[in-house]
This record gives C-alpha cells, sequence and structure tokens, in this order.
C-alpha cells in the first residue's frame, strides 16, 4: 500500500512538472514520437492512454483528444476481427467531439479525421454501408478541403474514396492515383516546413498507394 502511494505521488509530480512551462509541447512530442512508433493494438491502445492522460491535465487543449482519437481510427488497421471495429471508431467519434470544440472554427484535421474513421466504417459490411458512409466521408472530406485544399490528408483521404470507389465498381483507378500524386507533393511541402505537435501523419500511406497505383499500370 505505501509502494503504490510512493509510486501514485512520483506519477503525479511528474505530470505537474511536465505542464509547466512548455512542458505541454515537450510531453506530446515524446507521446507522438512513441505513436508513430508503435506496431499493434496493444500499442496503439497504450499510445491512446497516454493522451488520455495529457488530456485531463491540460483540457482546453483539442490535440490530445485529436491524436486519442486518431490512435483508435488505426486500431481497426491493425485489426483483423472487423466486428472490433465499431467499438474502436465509436471511441474516436466521441474524442472527435471533445476535440471539435474546442478546435472551432479551423476543423480541417479534424475534418479529414472524421472522413478518414468514416471510410473505416465502409469496410465493416460495404454492401449495407457502402452508400450511407461515403457519402459521411465525402462530406467531411469536402468541408475539409474547403477550408484548406493544400492539406495534404485531405488529399490522401479524398484519393483514398476515389480509389475505392473505383475498385468496387471496377473502373479505373487514374484519377484516384492522381490525387495520391497531388497529395505526396503536399506532404513534401508541409515537411519543409515542420510541423512540431501538429498533425504529420499520411505520409507513409500515400507512398504506399502511389506504388500500388504504379503496379496496377503495369499490370494493365
Amino acid at each position: 500500500m505505501k509502494n503504490t502511494l510512493i509510486y501514485s505521488l512520483i506519477i503525479l509530480i511528474f505530470f505537474l512538472f511536465s505542464f509547466t512551462k512548455g512542458g505541454y509541447e515537450k510531453v506530446m512530442e515524446t507521446a507522438i514520437e512513441e505513436m508513430n512508433r508503435t506496431e499493434g493494438i496493444e500499442s496503439l491502445q497504450d499510445s491512446a492512454n497516454k493522451f488520455e492522460r495529457i488530456a485531463t491535465a491540460e483540457k482546453s487543449k483539442w490535440l490530445p483528444y485529436y491524436y486519442q482519437a486518431y490512435c483508435y481510427v488505426m486500431m481497426t488497421t491493425q485489426a483483423k476481427d472487423v466486428t472490433k471495429w465499431d467499438g474502436f471508431l465509436d471511441q474516436a467519434d466521441n474524442l472527435l467531439e471533445k476535440a471539435e470544440k474546442l478546435k472551432k472554427p479551423n476543423m480541417v484535421e479534424i475534418l479529414a479525421l472524421k472522413g478518414f474513421a468514416s471510410m473505416m466504417r465502409i469496410s465493416v459490411d460495404p454492401a449495407t454501408r457502402g452508400q450511407e458512409y461515403s457519402m459521411k466521408s465525402a462530406g467531411f472530406l469536402q468541408q475539409a478541403n474547403l477550408l484548406d485544399d493544400q492539406n495534404p490528408r485531405v488529399s490522401l483521404m479524398m484519393g483514398q474514396m476515389l480509389y475505392g470507389t473505383a475498385q468496387f465498381f471496377g473502373k479505373g483507378t487514374e484519377e484516384a492515383c492522381q490525387k495520391f500524386a497531388e497529395a505526396n507533393l503536399l506532404f513534401d511541402k508541409e515537411a519543409e516546413k515542420g510541423r512540431g505537435i501538429q498533425p504529420a501523419w499520411g505520409k507513409h500511406n500515400v507512398v504506399s498507394m502511389l506504388k500500388r497505383c504504379g503496379n496496377t499500370s503495369k499490370d494493365q
């Protein structure tokens, strides 16, 4: 009992010290770096828990909620059992609502992640969900694009939507691949400026999709 109390006090002192002037950014940088190295659902859950603790300490900041939501969305890409996806995405949606209240009016990143989350809902059951969630995802992404047509994550997600739709209907993916190429250039421009603790995910995804586009072209 005594050891547990001492441990709890150490954790409390650590967080109080961490969130002094400049501490928030440092703690976020560390948490984001750890998240970017994660593999598997358990590691993503650990990262989500870290962002939850930061959000508890910094109630006026939107980014901890955002990254926590991002972790849950990414869990769907790791879970082979699609019946678990809705649970992850429900948590992501709830967290994005909290982030949205703190971030208004410029919600480009939140809208892009909402588009991503809605897209993953489709994959649970494309036959019954395709129309509803493709419209929701497209709506979020269109709103985001109107706010900032130079955001690479928005372009990436729009490309993903076009690619999935083309595959579903058995059509060519040229338009989607062009969107991925545009997104890739935007990621390069963004990297030159640096992002700090702001969202910067997606470069790996767009490179992967461009490789797929290249393989598709060779097969045609």
